[in-house]
């Protein structure tokens, strides 16, 4: 197997514009990933990190964790869980508060709901208030279930 002087330059010449543009394309990102770190910075102030947790329990016992996800300060639980899954939910004015009808596509249906709770020092509690009215706090760890809910006794 023979190679010509020519074949063997025109090789060369490919490899070396090959590897020129893995440079570039790399150099492009590099310089992508660094502006949107400056841009990270510049709105600290103004956004804070939670963590989400989906549970699809009761219907396919798959947990999905969304951590350090970005919202805004003051985001509420329902816009912040949208930032990660498709809600479907419906606005009941009596109670001024939305209730979730479903999440990525997992409807409730017959005695099971999606039902969310806050982790605090005593364990997973259920949310208080509808989602769209909890308000998230920087760093707090929520939890998303698709179960048939067990109220606490009062």
């Amino acid at each position: 197997m023979e190679f010509s002087k020519r074949s063997l330059v025109i090789f060369g010449l490919g490899w070396l514009t090959s590897l020129l543009l893995v440079g570039f394309v790399a150099g492009y990102y590099y310089m992508e990933y660094q502006n949107l770190l400056g841009k990270l910075r510049r709105y600290e102030g103004c956004i804070m990190r939670v963590n989400i947790c989906i549970d699809y329990g009761e219907w396919n016992k798959t947990v999905v964790w969304y951590n350090n996800t970005i919202v805004l300060l003051g985001c509420d639980l329902l816009s912040a869980t949208k930032r990660v899954a498709v809600i479907n939910h419906t606005f009941h004015p009596s109670i001024g508060a939305s209730f979730v009808d479903a999440i990525n596509n997992v409807w409730n249906t017959g005695n099971k709901y999606w039902m969310w709770y806050r982790w605090t020092g005593r364990g997973w509690e259920y949310g208080p208030v509808g989602a769209d009215l909890y308000i998230l706090s920087p760093n707090e760890t929520v939890m998303w279930r698709y179960e048939i809910p067990k109220y606490p006794q009062r």
